[in-house]
């Protein structure tokens, strides 16, 4: 008997696998149209932290007692690190920025 091989064909003959790399590699250019603006929200580096304002603006304790914030940690390296903050509105704009980092 026989062995038949299944293959990912379409309609066309083309293989789904070629429409999807096709179809993703639309995707990454629209999304580079859509969100590559160069706008005062661009993030700068400090130590680890890609924060709004570089340097930080604000002291990390208003910032982390903020009501509205986003905190992340990261590592400069196996010594140093970081804890990041960004103060928001309640609209989501961000207003200040700040960093605590510290050697273990």
């Amino acid at each position: 008997m026989s062995e038949e091989k299944m293959t990912a064909t379409g309609r066309r003959g083309g293989s789904r696998r070629g429409f999807l790399a096709k179809l993703g590699a639309a995707g990454l250019v629209a999304s580079g149209a859509v969100f590559a603006r160069s706008t005062p929200a661009m993030a700068g580096n400090y130590q680890c932290c890609n924060l709004v304002y570089v340097p930080p603006n604000i002291s990390y304790s208003t910032c982390s007692s903020a009501t509205y914030k986003y905190i992340w940690y990261c590592s400069v390296n196996a010594y140093l690190h970081c804890s990041c903050c960004e103060k928001k509105t309640s609209s989501g704009s961000i207003t200040g920025s700040a960093a605590h980092c510290q050697y273990n």
